[in-house]
């Protein structure tokens, strides 16, 4: 999942994944499924470690670094500057923008009360907000920070030429993996694709949707072994 979520953001994609698949059992292969910061830890460890990874499914993804600040849709840009700059402390953590503003507007429908008050849990005091606060900083953008840029441009170059079977859940109309970026991922081989409804955090509006495209591709997998 991506930054500020947690587990709670699966909630409606899991049961219909439980109602087919049974726990991890020992050193099975695993099926990834990766959504924005989440699946730049999950390309790492994929490009690692392949001979571990079945399939991978991946969704508002970080797929490439930004060449530049225009890379990113218009209504976000200005945002995410802000948290790159000397207000990002005020913005994130004395302002929780991050939680009061940027997750309930990448959302198509209104999160309930009872929602942001799972999402808002985690980060009662100010210092609980750090890691929201450096997320932002070290997406990579015009070549910052350094090593991220590295190791994204190597999964980026690895999932170009990997066949590892791959899933992309695109989000319409989508948020952050649109443009230039949506184009480049859709060139990765032996790749399928299913459009669900959504902004950036779409478990929200297509949970079970995302479920069932998971499951069928479990199912595919399934088939060859």
């Amino acid at each position: 999942h991506g930054n500020p979520t947690s587990s709670f953001l699966w909630r409606d994609v899991m049961p219909p994944l439980a109602a087919q698949f049974a726990a991890l059992i020992g050193d099975q292969r695993v099926t990834l499924v990766l959504h924005d910061w989440g699946s730049a830890s999950g390309f790492h460890s994929a490009r690692l470690h392949p001979q571990q990874v079945r399939g991978i499914a991946y969704m508002a993804g970080i797929v490439m670094p930004l060449p530049g600040w225009d890379d990113r849709p218009q209504k976000a840009r200005g945002v995410f500057q802000g948290f790159r700059s000397p207000k990002g402390q005020d913005l994130v953590l004395k302002r929780n923008l991050f939680i009061e503003g940027v997750l309930p507007r990448s959302i198509l429908r209104k999160p309930s009360d009872e929602e942001m008050a799972v999402h808002r849990a985690p980060f009662t005091r100010q210092e609980d907000g750090q890691p929201m606060l450096n997320w932002p900083r070290q997406i990579p953008t015009v070549g910052e920070p350094p090593s991220v840029v590295a190791l994204v441009q190597q999964c980026a170059d690895w999932l170009s030429a990997s066949n590892v079977t791959k899933l992309f859940v695109n989000a319409e109309p989508g948020s952050i993996l649109v443009g230039a970026q949506r184009e480049f991922c859709r060139s990765w081989p032996n790749q399928q694709e299913t459009t669900v409804p959504g902004l950036h955090f779409i478990q929200e509006d297509s949970g079970m949707a995302i479920g069932q495209a998971v499951a069928a591709l479990q199912s595919e997998l399934n088939s060859r072994d």
